[in-house]
């Protein structure tokens, strides 16, 4: 898909197989960069970063004379943005597991000491204790 403002910008998402999901976008690669990384007409650079949950961010920077139309197709064939998605997402899912843990813990403890005060309760009042009135 394009910006309907700028014609160098391409984005979508591209879900992989295992569910997680990486955003690509795609533009001219700026003077300072194609100098920087020595990029050639028919060459591209991709840089990854962790979005959020199950998300990356990948932005491939093409040398201006990449031709445009062969620009999706590129993108959608590399992997760029797939390691970074499933390494934070296990870290997520592991911390997500772990407060669970904690809070199972938790309330099980709780559980515990409203069943011993109920237990408490039937055996005081099984015992024969005269009520008050």
């Amino acid at each position: 898909m394009r910006d309907q403002n700028s014609e160098w910008l391409i984005e979508f998402s591209q879900e992989y197989d295992d569910g997680f999901k990486v955003t690509k976008r795609g533009l001219d690669a700026s003077p300072m960069v194609i100098k920087k990384f020595e990029i050639g007409r028919n060459e591209v650079m991709a840089f990854s970063n962790h979005q959020r949950a199950n998300k990356a961010l990948t932005a491939f920077h093409f040398h201006p004379d990449f031709p445009v139309e062969d620009r999706p197709a590129y993108m959608r064939r590399h992997e760029e943005g797939h390691q970074i998605a499933i390494s934070t997402g296990i870290l997520q899912a592991a911390q997500r597991a772990q407060m669970l843990r904690i809070i199972e813990e938790r309330v099980s403890g709780w559980g515990r000491g409203v069943a011993v005060g109920l237990q408490s309760v039937a055996l005081y009042l099984s015992a024969g204790v005269p009520l008050t009135r």
